[in-house]
């Protein structure tokens, strides 16, 4: 049987795993957004495959934690400050 230390350290391992594995792919697609040939090209992507993805969370029974997630995700790939609205091209 499990004891309630022993589910709380793997809970916490887990997390941990998750930031770990979204901080690392956060900044592989930063790196590749900054350097993408057609910028323009990929907004107009990027757009598209968040509006799907946040259409696709918004009808899943998913807790509000998860859209919360989704958004501070797309901040800190977009290299934005989260208490901003996310923008996925620079404000002029």
């Amino acid at each position: 049987m499990i004891t309630p230390e022993e589910e709380t350290a793997t809970a916490t391992a887990s997390a941990a795993n998750v930031l770990g594995t979204e901080m690392a792919l956060t900044a592989a697609l930063r790196a590749l957004i900054k350097t993408h040939p057609q910028p323009a090209l990929l907004a107009q992507e990027l757009t598209q495959q968040r509006q799907f993805s946040q259409a696709h969370l918004e009808a899943s029974p998913v807790p509000e934690k998860a859209l919360m997630g989704f958004e501070l995700t797309w901040a800190l790939i977009l290299d934005q400050d989260p208490a901003q609205e996310v923008r996925l091209v620079p404000a002029q």
